[in-house]
């Protein structure tokens, strides 16, 4: 519909029962008025730019705007679309460059942050595990921290990867690679940065799986050395030893809560695989254990964790501990005229030695799997089943670490003494 608008006849305006009406002004060219069915009426005003494209904009509502004022505001966008200047495309182009403003006032370090509150902290599970991502990303980043997060390059994240490889760490180095990929792609999907630089960084190279199980023998003498590590640590490892449980996580942890001296046993309330899992407690593991509560009640250390030196906290600096275990192995083989190093272990390698040694022994795999609390690979148990499987097979496991017990003492030599293990 076209007429000259005045300000009776905007007055009298109805509002349609369905659809707009859109009334054009013949006083000026391109007003237009809209009226919808909730009785709104706004102007717009289209103009086609010199060279250009056609605009449409909204200029405003009325009674707000006036029909004079609609007029002149119509009348400046004309006289500027005839000169070639695209109002709404200027407007967009100041909207980009504020918010790249914005960007890149924030820096890496401040998106990082971001990060860990709005995705590790929230996201991934409570543990070691997300402690030691947020550990990595701190110290790796460290020197892009200050700077404009939109100033972070791959050749920046590539140069981590490719350090760390450069020190023979390959695992280590895809592990952080796999971190810093991570971190980039929240960015661009939350629009912190225009490109996902992470998401191109080479690996370090293919992983290899770690091999090494050390010999029953050298079992003996890792145990022999732990007599030599003191009365924090050499415990320690021996219950590493007694157990087969995971050091850091499932050891090192240990609350006395978990710890049930009548039935021999100790609960690992969420060990990795986020399943409760009963460990038999042999003998000698409990007499390492009540050697441990009986110093700390001696001095009167009250505390919830079996290995502390703090009393609010686990131990900690189990890498130095492990060093001088290793030098205690060196030196004895030294006086023993042993020239040989032992060949490089990990405490993990322990639990390998473990499930080796008992499989060797005519024990059921998936005994042995209980009593290290491997997850099957096929799909997750029920709630009820995984209860059930918590306790499954102890008798069992109780048999199996008494004589691994036996056999890191060198107590037994035929181990089809203990019966049909099966």
């Amino acid at each position: 519909m076209r007429m000259k608008l005045t300000d009776a006849a905007l007055r009298a305006l109805k509002p349609p029962a369905k659809g707009r009406t859109v009334i054009t002004d013949t006083e000026r060219e391109g007003l237009r008025v809209r009226i919808t069915p909730k009785g709104k009426v706004s102007w717009l005003f289209q103009k086609q730019v010199k060279g250009g494209r056609r605009l449409g904009i909204t200029l405003g509502s009325y009674p707000a705007m006036t029909l004079a004022q609609a007029r002149a505001a119509a009348m400046e966008i004309q006289i500027e679309a005839e000169r070639g200047v695209d109002r709404v495309e200027e407007a967009k182009a100041a909207r980009a460059k504020a918010e790249k403003e914005v960007r890149e006032a924030r820096t890496t370090g401040d998106i990082l942050e971001l990060y860990i509150a709005g995705h590790i902290d929230q996201d991934l599970k409570p543990g070691p595990s997300r402690e030691e991502r947020k550990r990595q990303l701190r110290t790796y980043l460290t020197p892009h921290i200050s700077v404009p997060i939109d100033a972070l390059t791959r050749a920046n994240l590539q140069k981590i990867v490719d350090t760390k490889q450069a020190e023979g760490k390959v695992v280590m180095a895809n592990r952080l690679r796999a971190a810093l990929s991570a971190f980039t792609g929240w960015a661009y999907r939350r629009g912190y940065i225009d490109q996902d630089v992470g998401s191109g960084v080479q690996k370090a190279g293919k992983e290899t799986a770690r091999r090494r199980t050390p010999t029953l023998a050298e079992v003996r003498e890792i145990w022999d050395a732990t007599f030599r590590c003191g009365d924090l640590w050499g415990p320690f490892f021996r219950l590493c030893i007694l157990t087969g449980q995971r050091s850091r996580n499932e050891v090192l942890k240990m609350r006395w809560s978990w710890v049930d001296f009548d039935k021999h046993r100790y609960e690992i309330p969420d060990p990795k695989n986020g399943q409760p899992h009963i460990v038999h407690l042999t003998a000698l593991a409990l007499v390492e254990l009540s050697a441990l509560r009986a110093r700390q009640k001696a001095i009167g250390f009250d505390t919830p964790f079996v290995f502390t030196t703090k009393g609010h906290t686990p131990a900690s600096g189990v890498t130095k501990a492990k060093a001088r275990l290793v030098a205690e192995i060196h030196k004895k083989r030294k006086a023993v005229a042993l020239r040989d190093e032992m060949e490089h272990w990990v405490l993990h390698d322990l639990r390998r030695a473990q499930a080796t040694a008992l499989a060797e022994a005519g024990f059921d795999e998936g005994v042995v799997d209980r009593i290290q609390n491997h997850v099957a690979g096929g799909s997750r148990p029920s709630t009820v089943a995984a209860v059930y499987t918590r306790a499954q097979k102890l008798p069992e496991r109780a048999r199996a670490l008494d004589a691994w017990a036996q056999m890191v003492l060198g107590d037994c030599n035929e181990w089809t003494d203990f019966g049909d293990l099966t």
